[in-house]
């Protein structure tokens, strides 16, 4: 999984949500290429955008260039959690 998607934080809620036929087959599809579970690609995915909209509004707050550096080594995850606890 994404480096950002933290394996050790317990579950603490679940999120449920319809999808039609096709959007299914789309997804386990994609989870089955890369040898993840429909879960784990899905929690990867929310990540990765929520991440990045919380960058984007925090810069664009901020006044500066909204698009992440690609080198940037932290856990932005983790940093996220932090900010919003």
């Amino acid at each position: 999984m994404s480096e950002s998607v933290r394996q050790d934080l317990p579950a603490t809620d679940h999120i449920g949500f319809q999808t039609s036929t096709e959007q299914n087959l789309v997804i386990r599809k994609a989870a089955e290429l890369i040898g993840w579970t429909v879960p784990e690609y899905v929690l990867s995915a929310a990540l990765d955008r929520a991440e990045r909209d919380l960058y984007e509004h925090a810069a664009a707050l901020a006044g500066t260039d909204p698009t992440p550096p690609e080198t940037e080594a932290a856990e932005p995850y983790v940093a996220i959690v932090a900010a919003l606890g």
